[in-house]
């Protein structure tokens, strides 16, 4: 991998920068020295700021190889080291890299450590190219750490028990991760449309859409997806399951729904309902959009389509069960993603946990 080294980061209220030797006694001071602070670190609580020197001597020679990621966290106006953050993993087979940070007990509850983590992120993804995924780990008795890492964008993959030894022993590790998949542009989003739906703004139906009428696309990561995020309790007349009936008497359910859908559904179609006494009350396509290259990863795209509920079945929650039902097949049959395309109901969606990607009109793409 192509390495970038150490170098200053600047944010809103932060300098990262390099250590220097001189950095001992404030380093000592603010948290190595501090057993709240190394409470659940693998390393020991210093006991003398000659120690602090030592390591820090070696800290700073080992900038020289260019592939070192060690930085010193500081108060913009004030130079003193107040914390630590650095790649302390590094997995060439994998193109991943582990961070690992600590903050004097005295600078908690500002903000700052999710400040520093998000802007080492961004600076390891836009600077090595080849970099796939950040990940970082915390003992499951240290929730605050975990909560650094959601406040910093991170993902929660999982627990790994008994997976690692800090000063507390042998202990389960929570696991928090972002690959640079998750780091997606407008502008690849609007590629990876247009690779899914070649030609569509010359579409005579989408150039009828008036300008101040604007459609979404949404996505679901499924690693992400929760099914229990939805529940609702039906009585035994309400079932789900996939289609098995009759091609036109679901063509005639549809169309009642909208009036040019039913083409769209044939002999070869996937299509999964609701019912009610054994009659269709909701219904949709289980779409396969195949898979597409992202940022160096490939993602399985499927996705619930042509989504609809009659009216007689509205507001009883059986649609969103319907769409959850179909997302958590999605998620059992590997795809990577979940797509809802062309729907005006980002809130109902949203529901689930899908997230607006695009927006457009008869004209093209729009602002979010």
């Amino acid at each position: 991998m192509n390495t970038i080294g150490t170098k200053t980061i600047e944010t809103e209220r932060l300098i990262l920068r390099r250590y220097r030797v001189e950095d001992a006694e404030d380093m000592f001071r603010n948290w190595a020295s501090e057993p709240e602070v190394t409470k659940f670190l693998s390393w020991p609580t210093h006991t003398s700021v000659d120690f602090t020197r030592e390591l820090l001597t070696k800290w700073v020679s080992f900038y020289e190889d260019g592939k070192t990621y060690n930085w010193g966290i500081t108060l913009k106006g004030d130079d003193r080291v107040i914390g630590n953050i650095a790649v302390v993993e590094r997995d060439e087979r994998t193109c991943s890299y582990e961070i690992g940070y600590c903050l004097g007990h005295a600078f908690w509850g500002r903000g700052i450590m999710p400040e520093a983590l998000r802007a080492v992120i961004r600076y390891l993804f836009e600077g090595e190219s080849d970099l796939q995924r950040v990940y970082a780990t915390h003992d499951l008795r240290n929730p605050k750490s975990g909560r650094v890492m959601q406040k910093a964008g991170m993902h929660f993959d999982g627990i790994l028990r008994g997976s690692k030894k800090n000063m507390q022993g042998i202990h389960d590790m929570a696991f928090y991760s972002v690959l640079r998949s998750d780091r997606v542009t407008r502008e690849q989003y609007e590629a990876l449309f247009m690779e899914m739906h070649p030609g569509f703004f010359e579409r005579d139906y989408v150039r009828n859409v008036p300008e101040d009428e604007v459609a979404s696309e949404q996505m679901l990561r499924l690693q992400e997806f929760d099914p229990n995020c939805y529940r609702k309790d039906y009585p035994e007349n309400v079932t789900f399951g996939f289609y098995d009936g009759d091609l036109e008497e679901l063509r005639a359910a549809v169309g009642t729904v909208v009036e040019h859908w039913p083409q769209f559904f044939s002999e070869n179609s996937r299509v999964y309902c609701g019912f009610v006494d054994g009659k269709i009350a909701s219904f949709c396509m289980i779409e396969d959009f195949g898979e597409h290259e992202v940022n160096g990863m490939k993602w399985k795209i499927g996705g619930p389509g042509c989504v609809g509920t009659l009216e007689a079945y509205r507001d009883r929650g059986i649609g969103l069960t319907m769409v959850r039902n179909v997302t958590q097949i999605l998620r059992e049959e590997l795809y990577d993603y979940s797509y809802i395309h062309y729907t005006y109901e980002t809130a109902w969606y949203g529901k689930l946990g899908y997230k607006t990607v695009l927006r457009w009109n008869g004209l093209g793409f729009v602002e979010n």
